[in-house]
């Protein structure tokens, strides 16, 4: 930490130097501003996405399903972290003038932003794993998909969702509980590891089998297969570009801790729009799921009358 750091409030250090100077306070105006709108924009267009594969039978597959998961964790976001995150920042502002709840306020805070962004990681290494299995083993996935359409319904939807947040919230309960142990600390690591590892290396065996399959399908499928097959293709390319972008929008406040020891000023100006990189991204991925399936654009457009 550097000699001219002060921390004061009980807060921690790693939040940066917080001053009641004109540029903090024109930063958290523009944090607010761009949280804000994001905030709201997240929480319709993934509701919006949830509803158009609940209404759409054709839309109700496997994959889709663990989309509305990932849809689900983005609506979170949109209605805890992101507005949590504009009143930490508006309470960081009179740091100087009173102490009250400052803690608190951070605490709470810090809990949605670890749930919803390890939330999102959990859909995202269960949707790694399901386009591993229908890319490796198209015929027995197609099998199984039509075998349990039962399972692709609203209650399917609710289901899934319910499981991977209550699970995850329990977890994130106990690390936030007992983070000081030891044991959480390499439990914690642990799992970040398997977050980070587990989707580039089931893209990776993806990829090895799309290349496989290439010069297969022509010959070994029917022409209705080869379709099916190309489809799922698209929807593992489209999920890859979700999974880059969760990984990029965490990257920024990895990169800026590099200069939290050198340059606190400009430290204490970036790291709050580091952290909302992270939760920004939560309004962009409705945005790529409807632009890249126009099956999705259509069924919306025909819920909404448009």
């Amino acid at each position: 930490m550097a000699t001219n750091e002060i921390i004061i409030c009980g807060l921690p250090s790693w939040i940066g130097i917080q001053r009641n100077d004109t540029a903090t306070f024109i930063n958290n105006i523009l944090l607010a501003a761009v949280n804000g709108p994001s905030a709201i924009f997240a929480f319709l267009g993934n509701l919006a996405v949830i509803i158009t594969i609940i209404k759409t039978p054709s839309l109700q597959k496997p994959c889709n399903i663990l989309l509305c998961s990932l849809a689900f964790a983005d609506c979170l976001t949109g209605v805890t972290c992101q507005p949590m995150f504009v009143v930490w920042r508006l309470f960081l502002q009179r740091v100087q003038q009173s102490c009250l709840h400052q803690v608190l306020v951070l605490d709470v805070y810090y809990f949605f932003y670890f749930y919803t962004v390890g939330l999102s990681f959990v859909n995202i290494v269960f949707i790694s794993f399901d386009r591993h299995f229908a890319l490796s083993r198209p015929l027995v996935y197609i099998a199984e998909a039509l075998a349990k359409l039962t399972y692709c319904s609203f209650a399917g939807v609710i289901k899934l969702a319910v499981f991977s947040s209550i699970l995850w919230l329990l977890l994130t309960i106990l690390y936030r509980s007992v983070q000081s142990s030891p044991l959480t600390f390499i439990l914690v690591r642990i799992c970040g590891a398997l977050f980070m590892v587990l989707p580039p290396v089931n893209y990776m065996r993806v990829l090895f089998f799309i290349r496989r399959h290439n010069a297969q399908l022509s010959v070994a499928l029917p022409s209705q297969m080869t379709t099916v097959f190309q489809r799922e293709k698209k929807v593992a390319l489209d999920m890859s570009i979700v999974t880059v972008l969760l990984f990029a929008s965490i990257s920024p406040a990895m990169s800026v801790a590099l200069l939290r020891n050198q340059y606190p000023g400009v430290y204490s100006i970036l790291f709050p729009w580091s952290l909302t990189m992270a939760s920004v991204l939560s309004s962009v991925n409705p945005i790529i799921y409807f632009g890249r399936n126009k099956n999705m654009r259509r069924a919306f457009k025909s819920i909404m009358n448009l």
